[in-house]
């Protein structure tokens, strides 16, 4: 299934070679190649548009590299692994705030820009497309899912933020900097037009396009983050009441597919796409241990491949986790060892059919957890289970960017914020007591208690999954560092720098 949705991407890469991509400069077409004038006239053309789309959010500026590391690093989550990290990053993960030469920075504002400008031509050229418009609505739906989820990182990071809703046509048809109510205004007019276009599911090849339960779940989140829980909690029931998603029948296990390297024939199935999978970004490892340096890490020779193994690895071990996550977690929890993978644990076992070796070649320094120094890395979006991972090997493990559990605890957020904050504590149970963490039921008897119930389920639940910089963002804003929590980052600024590559070349900007 992988690998369909692999070619059905490649496919839109030819199309939208066509498409101005919101940078300083437009692309000179080929006479003899088809434009926007001639193109998407077809819903499966206009299709092969919205493949463009997801072609950028996979690249290597977001999911395939830039955007793990983006958010980890202003979130609370990790530290050095040593010298090896890069400047960038290091300025992101040890600075109140980065400068506006940061080229991670730049990558995220770049890349999300590339998606709104495609999602935007495909949002144009909709209402033209006539010979199958089921289709067509559902691309549209695509398109603002993709485009509202670009513009959620940009405002939820950047604050106010230039706002294009049509395609760049001009070399100088730049915009000025947008309140951030008016962009989280259009965020959710284009959440609630997805959610009604959009299906509730998806089989064989189009599994990984956006559908009605991701539409609403970050429906959910953007209200959240906005500050309006009621509105958030209405969108969140949505998925909630629809009867699709699951934590009970899926085991809280990170082990994936016989996918993520060409040489694993036998592997636990089920864990890509299963009931808790809410919107997960496709990856397919080729087996050639390729990458898209540079590029989009979409075309048809390239693997559609993710460093974040390779990157959190023990090979180059940039990272490793923090002391405040390490102790978060109680001592019998179970999910502590699915997260980690300490020294001297048992790896190579390829989902426990195999006995394994210990693992002790590590790159990256220590970490310390009540005092004790020992080598660990994440063990989510690991590979060390299934291959040696010396040298470099990209992943082909899906990226979860929503699951269930996500959307139960921010329900568990909305209660707490709500007049029954004693409510939060069902949601919460709900993955407390889900099969392979079985862990005790919790009381939120005032708003404090069940807000410092959810910041913890949030931290063990879903750490390492690059969630907590948004987190970390909102609970700041509403005062709750230090009177619920002390402040994992403190001193750090809640909105980045508009990058030196937009202020310099934008004169609307300055």
């Amino acid at each position: 299934m992988k690998k369909n949705i692999n070619k059905i991407v490649f496919a839109g890469i030819m199309t939208v070679v066509v498409m101005a991509s919101c940078e300083r400069k437009l692309n000179v077409l080929d006479t003899n190649s088809p434009t926007q004038e001639s193109y998407f006239k077809t819903a499966v053309e206009l299709e092969k548009g919205v493949n463009g789309v997801y072609s950028i959010i996979r690249s290597t500026n977001l999911l395939g590299r830039s955007w793990h590391y983006f958010h980890s690093m202003r979130g609370g989550e990790v530290g050095s692994g040593g010298d090896q990290l890069e400047t960038e990053n290091k300025e992101l993960l040890n600075s109140p705030n980065a400068g506006p030469t940061n080229a991670q920075v730049n990558n995220i504002w770049t890349a999300c820009y590339q998606m709104i400008n495609r999602a935007n031509l495909v949002i144009a050229k909709g209402p033209g497309v006539t010979d199958n418009t089921a289709l067509r609505d559902r691309v549209i739906g695509e398109a603002k899912f993709l485009r509202a989820w670009a513009y959620y990182e940009l405002v939820s990071q950047w604050g106010d933020v230039p706002m294009y809703t049509e395609p760049v046509t001009s070399s100088t048809g730049f915009k000025g900097k947008e309140p951030a109510a008016n962009i989280y205004t259009l965020i959710l007019s284009d959440l609630t037009d997805a959610a009604a276009k959009l299906p509730p599911s998806y089989t064989g090849s189009n599994l990984g396009r956006a559908t009605k339960g991701a539409a609403n779940a970050l429906a959910g989140r953007v209200n959240m983050q906005k500050g309006d829980y009621t509105a958030a909690k209405t969108a969140l029931l949505a998925v909630y009441n629809s009867g699709l998603y699951s934590v009970t029948t899926v085991p809280f296990l990170w082990n994936f597919d016989g996918e993520i390297v060409s040489n694993v024939t036998t592997a636990i199935a089920g864990h890509e796409f299963n009931n808790e999978s809410v919107f997960e970004v496709v990856f397919n490892d080729k087996g050639d241990n390729g990458f898209g340096w540079g590029g989009e890490n979409t075309s048809a020779t390239s693997a559609g491949s993710t460093m974040r193994a390779q990157d959190w690895g023990t090979t180059w071990g940039n990272v490793v986790p923090s002391t405040k996550l390490l102790e978060e977690f109680e001592a019998n929890d179970p999910r502590y060892k699915w997260t980690f993978w300490e020294d001297g644990d048992m790896v190579l076992t390829k989902g426990g059919t195999q006995t394994g070796v210990p693992l002790t070649d590590f790159t990256n320094g220590t970490s310390t957890k009540f005092g004790v120094a020992k080598k660990r890395i994440f063990r989510k979006y690991s590979l060390n289970d299934w291959v040696p991972v010396a040298g470099i090997i990209p992943s082909g493990i899906n990226y979860r960017l929503i699951r269930y559990a996500d959307v139960l605890l921010m329900l568990a957020e909305c209660e707490a914020e709500g007049p029954t904050p004693a409510n939060a504590a069902t949601y919460i149970n709900l993955v407390r007591t889900r099969p392979g963490v079985n862990m005790s039921p919790v009381v939120t008897a005032t708003k404090n208690a069940a807000l410092l119930a959810v910041m913890h389920e949030r931290a063990v639940e879903l750490g390492g999954e690059c969630i907590d910089n948004v987190d970390i963002i909102r609970w700041r804003k509403k005062g709750y560092f230090p009177s619920i929590k002390p402040d994992p980052r403190p001193g750090q600024q809640n909105e980045l720098p508009i990058p030196l590559s937009e202020t310099s070349t934008n004169p609307l900007i300055q």
